[in-house]
């Protein structure tokens, strides 16, 4: 599993090099990405506010639930990646012991030259499982989410940018009228940080 993590950390680090500037069209799409999602939370909000609202619901509320959801779908996927790519780790080893086990069961089956061919086979195929799942499966979920995390978190951190329309939501949802505030931005940014580390504990956590 150490060799994997390796992977993990590899691909991690290349996302967050790439939203850096190292690569700029991946980081531009790491940013288009987190802005997509911000406006597909966002609309699908105001789906809901309108439905609410008309079954008497408090539209305040549900503009302010919104708003936060909104800051965590980034940093939730970002998480989801980690886990995946994680989890492709440990069953890329129960794949290989599964297929060692079948490999092993058609001496019970088969004639000894068949079933010798069909473990060389299996063997084969869980050696590639556990030598190739690191490269080329788990690293590229890990670059994703460094590249979400890269790109989305400077950029929260910049009024004019991904952050002011959910301060501005979230403002109206307590406050009762439009506005924006230093410390309801400073708020957002701890809530959408707070997958991100998730993830990097999942990332260093044996």
């Amino acid at each position: 599993m150490r060799s994997g993590r390796v992977w993990l950390v590899v691909g991690a680090a290349a996302g967050v090099a790439m939203a850096l500037g190292h690569f700029p069209y991946l980081a531009g799409a790491a940013r288009t990405l987190a802005a997509t999602a911000l406006s597909l939370v966002g609309s699908g909000g105001h789906a809901i506010i309108r439905a609410a609202a008309h079954h008497g619901a408090s539209r305040r509320v549900i503009l302010g639930a919104t708003a936060v959801i909104a800051v965590l779908v980034t940093g939730v996927t970002a998480w989801l990646c980690v886990v995946a790519a994680k989890g492709t780790l440990r069953l890329r080893s129960l794949l290989a012991l599964i297929l060692l086990v079948l490999g092993a069961a058609s001496f019970a089956y088969h004639p000894g030259g068949v079933a010798g061919g069909t473990l060389l086979l299996a063997v084969a195929a869980g050696g590639l499982a556990l030598v190739l799942t690191g490269p080329l499966v788990a690293a590229p979920l890990a670059a994703l989410a460094g590249l979400l995390a890269g790109a989305y978190l400077p950029a929260l951190l910049l009024r004019g940018q991904i952050g002011q329309p959910v301060v501005e939501a979230l403002h109206q949802a307590i406050y009762g009228q439009p506005g924006t505030s230093v410390a309801l931005h400073a708020l957002l940014l701890v809530i959408a940080v707070a997958p991100f580390l998730l993830a990097l504990r999942v990332l260093v956590r044996r």
